[in-house]
């Protein structure tokens, strides 16, 4: 019988990991920016962000903001970057553990703090990537990240309660 479960595993998709939460929260972000390209109002950058689970790489996003006429992009597609002008399109490289996605987008860890203690690294404009925690407040992010929480662990997530415990 053994032999027959390993015949047929063969032939079965793997069983997928957990999504991480980054997969869950980054394309609610893209739907709200869609929505409402002006919540990163005249953002221009190409944020690269990597995730990270225990310090393994499991996925990478692509955050394209050009400016307030355009609907920002945020995919694991390598996007297609603008032809080259006076000003280039600046690029800063993210690095963040998955758990800290939560902790940053529902506000327990504010960029700067992410930042000085290292739970978030980044190379490129710091200034520049200080302005996505405002997009992320702006799109609803602290709110919409507690009721994930609420739906994924079954109890009442209080703003308080994140920020102690993430």
């Amino acid at each position: 019988m053994s032999d027959l479960k390993d015949k047929l595993a063969e032939y079965l998709p793997p069983k997928s990991a957990k999504p991480t939460n980054a997969s869950i929260l980054f394309p609610e972000l893209q739907r709200e920016l869609e929505a409402d390209p002006t919540l990163a109002k005249n953002l221009k950058g190409l944020f690269i962000v990597t995730v990270l689970q225990k310090g393994v790489k499991k996925d990478e996003w692509f955050l394209l903001f050009k400016g307030i006429n355009t609907k920002p992009v945020i995919s694991q597609t390598r996007p297609t970057l603008p032809a080259p002008s006076k000003t280039p399109l600046p690029v800063i490289l993210v690095e963040i553990e998955d758990a800290d996605i939560l902790n940053f987008i529902t506000g327990g860890l504010p960029a700067l703090k992410a930042y000085t203690s290292q739970r978030v690294r980044i190379v490129g404009d710091l200034l520049l990537a200080q302005q996505l925690e405002d997009v992320f407040s702006k799109a609803g992010g602290p709110e919409k990240a507690m009721k994930y929480l609420e739906r994924v662990t079954g109890k009442k997530v209080s703003g308080k309660r994140v920020r102690a415990n993430l």
